[in-house]
């Protein structure tokens, strides 16, 4: 018998060594990022990662599996601060996929909690679904008394589906009470009914879930038993430590207690019932985990919530002092407290460090921006009291601006009403400011309390559920299953072998036809065909490796393929056209790989390998793939770094991978377990989700080894060459390399050192010196254009100094100011020499409207120029501009302070030019 564990490590070793000991499988915990779910935005569950399992899409590499998985649910941010709830937490489960059941699975239940993490078996307590006599009699024949068992509908003690249809069961959760053994009532009712025992009493802390997946829901609502039941339970790793340790809540475990000490220490503040401090100690804990898991602060998805949550984080930050870096600052202590069980934190910390202090400089400024459009808000409101709301503001910057048009954007007309939009912020306008600018709505309250207002929450919340609603909607669309897809999932039974490892040719048969997303029996020649052989030579694109596509030969048709995919499990679609005659099920094809095209998609794998290898060795071991592309032409490659990679970097990078391929290093393919690969080291991916035999491609192992089941080189020198085209960075924190090799490599190189020798014979030197040339002639053309200026300048002085004497000059007075209209006439000239002039005269004076008339190829053109002051007055350039080319009879316009007019005849333009001035009382009287 095992010792009670006393901390989280040892309470998540006990867990699993139990386990273990019980013939399961331990697999380490999955990425927060789900692998293939386009369904879920992060891993929320124990069981997430296995669900390809649980519907048979693949099969498991174990039937009994222990693991101690992080999750995150985004629905209790909010919440964050209590007692109970937080983001990220660690879910200890066991799992059977068509192995043991009910009994089996409550018998260990129950040994766990008494004889290894030794509960007290007083203060258990069970329940089961209200219908489930099965559970209840295992239950009674492990030995607890009936009046500890209750029974439950299906909000309580039912599981499923995960959507309209799909597996489900009833479930079975093992109580723990809290209260005091003495003097406990009697028990009368054990339903949902009494008002004491689980689920009822806040005495009672759920602990461990059972859930036995023993039913297929239909869409008529119709449960039909499984071929294969399932287990599948979860034990919370935090709230069982709070009874292990004998604390008052999660934030006084020793997961917390570090941390909560550490920012103690900082802000000076007790944690002693302190919002402020759980919420940071929770949030850069969570933080720290979705960055290192790759997740990147954006302004959608995952990323969105990231950076949702170090603005909360840092908010609260403030409330207890903690105004630079409240989140990135911690770091190092959260990653001490959980670097046992995940040591690739350590791996990992100066990269989310870097992630969260970015972050936290740009939401400082996002606080200032969004301050500073609600003062205009505000502004707006006061100044429209006073009817004096278009009066000019003084030291007001573009967001005081923005927030002013907002709240005028939303100014009601009875002023009634008017009185009401005085006193409260719409719930528009702290939505737009949440939503938009990043100002937070709990801030936007405290700001506006100040200046004696409130917030209308209702129109606020309503704002904020049409927003989850859209994205709800969003969601369901983006990540909805295609009718094909969906038509796939019914040909569960129908396996695809993989043969093109060993042969890029094989003799099969058809062995399925899709046309127009309908099954058929047989098709003629058609642009669009989807078939499924019996066995492939094709590979199906996965983990960024495109598809192969060939020919099949029939015995009277042919099918050029296109394309390769694997829509679901392990069924391969190819897809492709029908070229001659009629293509049946049962048909015998011969099936050719284009094996060209497959050599040059296997040379750009094996250097994404190299890559990926050369990267983590000289930009650190925390770059981590976030996505690639393996195509014959080209591959592309995205990873974490929080900065761009300098000339020195790529070329290192790049001597590395050339090295490697100079060497010719064997490629070495090996099938082995998943759990053993990743324990010597092996990189997993997010976006694979991997069965019991993996294959790993190991290069100059330790220093190159991934599980990979994409098609590589046998050595890498069947590369040829390596050259990176381009490295930019496509999101905070994510960069992308795009490279070549082999032909396409040689192709570039060749045409870049064609460029250099036509560059060379050009500037009659050698290759060699074909740089300093280029240089020295750019400084050259540099200089020629100063001294251009230069003389354009003295040009345009003279040309002004000579017009100042041409210059008529006539005033109008609007209101207190008066406006000096100023007219040239130039022979000869340019549109842009005439603009110069304009632009000279205005320059110099205030309150001034320029009009320039010339003669450009025998017309006439006119261009008319207004400073701002004059423009505040009700003068509009463009209005003057069209009022002149009607005397022309031909056409004009432009903006405000700029325009331009045009005519036919350049007797037109001095009649013009005499009439400015009633031009410009047209664009006051046009401008009221």
């Amino acid at each position: 018998m095992s010792t009670k564990p006393t901390n989280s490590n040892e309470l998540r070793n006990v867990f699993l060594n139990y386990f273990k000991s019980q013939d399961h499988l331990i697999l380490p915990s999955s990425s927060l990022i789900p692998a293939n779910d386009p369904t879920l935005l992060l891993t929320n569950s124990g069981m997430a990662q296995f669900k390809s399992y649980f519907s048979g899409q693949l099969k498991p590499p174990h039937p009994r599996i222990t693991t101690s998985q992080k999750c995150f649910r985004t629905t209790d941010i909010e919440e964050v601060g209590d007692d109970t709830h937080l983001t990220l937490f660690e879910m200890l489960g066991n799992f059977s996929f068509g192995n043991y059941f009910k009994k089996e699975a409550c018998k260990m239940a129950l040994d766990l909690m008494l004889n290894h993490l030794h509960f007290d078996i007083e203060r258990l307590y069970f329940t089961v679904y209200e219908s489930d006599d099965e559970a209840e009699s295992i239950w009674l024949d492990l030995g607890i008394p009936i009046e500890k068992i209750y029974r439950f509908g299906d909000e309580d003690n039912w599981w499923g589906p995960a959507g309209e249809e799909g597996p489900c069961g009833p479930s079975s959760e093992i109580n723990y009470f809290t209260g005091s053994l003495d003097n406990l009532p009697k028990i009368t009712n054990r339903d949902h009914t009494s008002e004491w025992g689980p689920n009822n009493s806040k005495e009672f802390i759920e602990l461990y879930n059972l859930v036995f997946t023993q039913f297929n829901r239909d869409i008529n609502n119709v449960d039909i038993p499984l071929p294969k039941k399932n287990i599948d339970t979860g034990m919370g790793l935090e709230r069982t430590l709070v009874i292990l340790q004998n604390v008052k809540n999660i934030y006084e475990t020793d997961l917390f207690t570090p941390i909560i000490k550490h920012i103690e220490k900082v802000s000076k503040f007790s944690s002693e019932n302190n919002q402020a401090i759980r919420v940071v100690a929770e949030h850069t804990r969570s933080a720290s985990f979705l960055i290192n898991d790759g997740v990147i602060p954006e302004n959608s998805g995952r990323g969105y919530v990231l950076r949702r949550l170090i603005r909360r984080g840092m908010l609260f930050g403030e409330e207890i002092g903690i105004t630079k870096y409240p989140l990135s600052s911690f770091v190092p202590t959260v990653i001490e407290v959980m670097k046992d069980a995940y040591p690739e934190l350590k791996d990992k910390e100066s990269f989310i460090i870097e992630i969260l202090e970015k972050e936290e400089s740009t939401f400082t400024k996002t606080l200032n921006f969004g301050s500073s459009v609600l003062q205009g808000m505000l502004s707006f409101r006061k100044n429209n009291l006073d009817n004096s709301h278009k009066k000019n503001q003084k030291n007001v910057d573009d967001a005081f601006i923005l927030g002013e048009k907002i709240a005028e954007s939303v100014l009601p007309k009875s002023s009634k009403n008017k009185n009401i939009w005085s006193k409260v912020l719409s719930g528009k306008e702290a939505f737009l400011l949440y939503d938009t600018y990043g100002f937070p709505p709990e801030l936007t309250i405290e700001s506006i309390k100040n200046n004696g207002m409130s917030l209308d929450i209702d129109s606020f919340n309503t704002e904020m559920e049409n927003q989850k609603q859209r994205s709800r909607n969003s969601h369901k669309t983006n990540s909805g299953i295609s009718g094909l897809d969906e038509l796939y999932k019914h040909l569960n039974n129908i396996d695809t072998p993989f043969k093109g490892y060993e042969n890029t040719e094989i003799s099969t048969t058809i062995k399925a036809i899709f046309l127009d997303g309908k099954i058929v029996q047989s098709s003629k020649i058609t642009e669009d065909i989807k078939i499924i052989l019996n066995e492939t030579p094709f590979y199906a694109e996965r983990g960024g490796q495109i598809g192969d596509s060939g020919k099949l030969f029939g015995k009277d048709f042919i099918v050029e393929i296109n394309d390769t995919i694997a829509p679901i499990g392990h069924i391969n679609i190819h897809n492709g056209k029908i070229t001659e005659g009629i293509v049946r099920v049962g048909d015998k094809v011969k099936a050719v790989v284009d094996n060209n095209r497959r050599e040059k998609i296997m040379r750009n794998h094996t250097a994404t390998h190299l890559l990926h290898a050369a990267l983590r060795e000289i930009i650190g071991p925390h770059v981590k793939q976030s996505g690639s592309l393996v195509e014959p032409d080209r591959l592309r490659f995205d990873f974490t770094n929080i900065k761009a990679l300098s000339n020195q970097d790529i070329q290192k990078v790049e001597s590395m991978v050339s090295e490697k391929i100079r060497n010719n290093i064997p490629v070495e393919v090996h099938w082995t377990s998943y759990n053993k690969a990743v324990s010597e080291g092996a990189l997993a991916f997010f976006g694979d989700t991997y069965e019991n035999d993996v294959r790993t491609i190991k290069i100059e192992a330790p220093w190159s080894y991934e599980l990979c089941g994409g098609t590589h080189m046998k050595s890498t020198g069947g590369i040829g060459s390596f050259i990176i085209t381009s490295e930019i960075g496509i999101g905070t924190g994510v960069r992308r390399i795009e490279a070549v090799t082999g032909i396409k490599a040689e192709e570039i190189t060749r045409k870049y050192l064609n460029i250099v020798k036509d560059l060379s014979d050009q500037f009659k030197t050698t290759p060699e010196n074909i740089y300093s040339k280029i240089q020295d002639f750019y400084k050259r053309n540099q200089n020629d254009k100063k001294e251009i200026e230069k003389l354009h300048k003295n040009l345009l002085d003279a040309q002004f100094n000579q017009n100042e004497k041409n210059i008529k000059s006539k005033f109008i007075n609007i209101g207190n100011k008066s406006i000096e209209i100023q007219t040239v006439r130039e022979k000869n000239t340019t549109l842009e020499n005439l603009r110069n002039i304009a632009d000279k005269i205005k320059s110099n004076k205030k309150n001034i409207v320029v009009v320039i008339g010339g003669e450009i190829n025998s017309k006439p053109s006119i261009i008319v120029m207004a400073d701002k002051s004059s423009i505040d007055q009700g003068i509009n350039s463009g209005v003057i501009a069209n009022y002149l080319a009607n005397i022309m009879d031909g056409g004009g316009g432009g903006s405000a302070h700029n325009a331009q007019a045009g005519g036919k005849d350049i007797k037109q333009l001095d009649i013009a030019l005499d009439n400015v001035l009633d031009a410009v009382k047209f664009s006051l009287t046009e401008n009221k």
